[in-house]
């Protein structure tokens, strides 16, 4: 996976918004979110790109839920939270009420050189992110922002709830109108 170690300055700075520190994040990590996600091509429904944008997704979740305390590095946590949000991607395509939906399957071409994630994908993965951070700060509400923010956190609707002063209720509410919003185009 990631041949570095993480500095805790740098995932700080990137917790708190700093543009550079998170893609220096993800041009370190997009070879792993690239290795992970092409094992599961042509074994699932998902595109080589949905896969890969699952993996941001799980790196953006690592990026905000580790804690140091937790005895693991950071680089060893993140590689866990890709895998977990490819495979939960992969789990929810597969389950039978999606069978006509995914009755197909494409795969795209990979091309991994020595780990090394090609430079194009690296961009491509930058401008995913940035596109999904300014869709979650112009669609979504303040409430939808805090709950999807603790929820990628890793914390459940009571913890949430209870953070947030409002009912567990509310939290699902807002997680799925969160989830709705982005994934309008």
């Amino acid at each position: 996976m990631s041949k570095f170690s993480i500095k805790e300055d740098m995932l700080n700075a990137a917790r708190n918004g700093d543009n550079e520190a998170m893609n220096e994040l993800i041009k370190a990590f997009a070879p792993t979110v690239e290795k992970i996600a092409a094992s599961y091509i042509g074994r699932c429904p998902l595109t080589h790109s949905d896969l890969i944008q699952e993996g941001m997704i799980g790196l953006l979740s690592s990026v905000y839920g580790y804690s140091s305390s937790g005895g693991a590095e950071f680089t060893t946590y993140s590689v866990k939270c890709i895998s977990n949000c490819i495979m939960s991607a992969v789990r929810n395509q597969l389950r039978n009420k999606h069978t006509p939906l995914n009755s197909y399957v494409l795969i795209d071409s990979i091309d991994l050189t020595d780990g090394q994630a090609n430079p194009e994908v690296v961009v491509e993965m930058q401008e995913r992110m940035n596109l999904l951070r300014e869709r979650i700060s112009t669609k979504l509400s303040t409430l939808e922002q805090d709950v999807l923010k603790l929820h990628i956190a890793g914390h459940n609707y009571n913890s949430i709830a209870e953070k947030l002063s409002v009912t567990e209720k509310t939290v699902d509410n807002a997680l799925q109108r969160a989830r709705k919003k982005l994934k309008e185009k």
